[in-house]
């Protein structure tokens, strides 16, 4: 489908209404999966600007540990939400899905398509369905939980969240205190879970087509290793060192970032690189776990099989048949 027939497509079906039409695509799917890739053949063909929906993507400094889009990548097509906030700063779900959409509002009075791509559930979330904000924080509360947090660890707050609220801490990372402190001081200022505020107070959902990819479990295995192997031959360590170097404390998000905690392990000589490697990978894994869960209970997904050949070519031009099985292929 070319850009131009896209654009009259789009009109034809009611761009700049909120009614429902096939004028947006969101791509998601578990880490390692393809959707970047996806996404740029999309946006190239369809004339299209990919909005990133990565909680770490959005951290300058931190492009190879994410895979975020490389600069040629952004030379070709215009991506949102990638490398624009310092490392130092915390981002909140709510925040991304108010920015989003004005983003993807932006997009669209261009006459462009917006290709949302990443694998942050809540973010998505935030998008689609809005987020509730919640009560004004309470320092108080804060500093009780953050003093346990020191004398007891993460997983002890962890699991009083999962007695509360266990579907606020699905889509919690394991390394998060800030949202899991945030969780905890909700339910004792509300007496509710978060998660029930924020499906009760959502906004009007934004229409929008659903696509994901899936691979069977031992492929999205490998593509997960050969990933990393790209990522430490491209300077993943060197990227660890220059974070280390920038002295942030360790509650910010970079070092909290996935793969920079083990790697800022290594540097200190608490474990080899072998086994900062061994963790990250093992932690991936788990990663993309917890994203398919997550993702196979949204409503509205339609899942793009993929096998251990990897042909995203293919995952495109289904999606594109999806989108309009009239229009001949080019």
């Amino acid at each position: 489908m070319s850009a131009s027939r896209w654009r009259s497509w789009t009109v034809a079906s009611g761009a700049g209404s909120e009614t429902p039409s096939p004028r947006r695509i969101v791509l998601v799917g578990a880490t390692a999966s393809g959707k970047s890739d996806v996404a740029m053949r999309l946006a190239e063909r369809l004339g299209g600007e990919i909005v990133g929906a990565d909680s770490r993507q959005i951290y300058r400094g931190l492009e190879i540990g994410t895979e975020a889009p490389t600069p040629e990548d952004r030379s070709r097509v215009a991506h949102h939400f990638v490398a624009f906030l310092d490392p130092a700063e915390t981002y909140s779900a709510g925040r991304y899905g108010r920015e989003a959409r004005a983003a993807i509002r932006d997009i669209e009075s261009r006459g462009k398509l917006p290709i949302v791509a990443g694998g942050s559930g809540l973010y998505i979330r935030a998008l689609l369905e809005g987020l509730f904000e919640g009560p004004a924080r309470d320092d108080a509360i804060r500093e009780r939980l953050t003093r346990r947090i020191r004398e007891e660890g993460l997983d002890s707050l962890r699991e009083d969240l999962r007695r509360v609220d266990p579907d606020a801490l699905a889509g919690i990372l394991p390394g998060d205190p800030v949202r899991v402190v945030r969780a905890l001081e909700v339910y004792e200022l509300t007496g509710r879970p978060i998660s029930a505020l924020r499906r009760e107070k959502a906004r009007a959902p934004l229409p929008a087509l659903l696509f994901g990819l899936r691979w069977p479990r031992p492929a999205l295995r490998d593509r997960i290793a050969a990933r990393l192997d790209r990522q430490l031959e491209r300077g993943f360590l060197e990227e660890a060192k220059r974070l280390l170097e920038s002295a942030l404390p360790e509650s910010t998000p970079g070092p909290r970032t996935l793969g920079y905690r083990e790697l800022l392990a290594h540097i200190k000589g608490a474990m080899t690189l072998e086994e900062a490697r061994a963790a990250i990978a093992l932690r991936t894994r788990q990663l993309a776990k917890r994203q398919e869960t997550w993702f196979r209970n949204t409503r509205g997904v339609r899942w793009i099989e993929l096998n251990a050949s990897g042909d995203l070519g293919r995952a495109t031009r289904e999606i594109e048949d999806r989108l309009d099985p009239a229009v001949d292929r080019p």
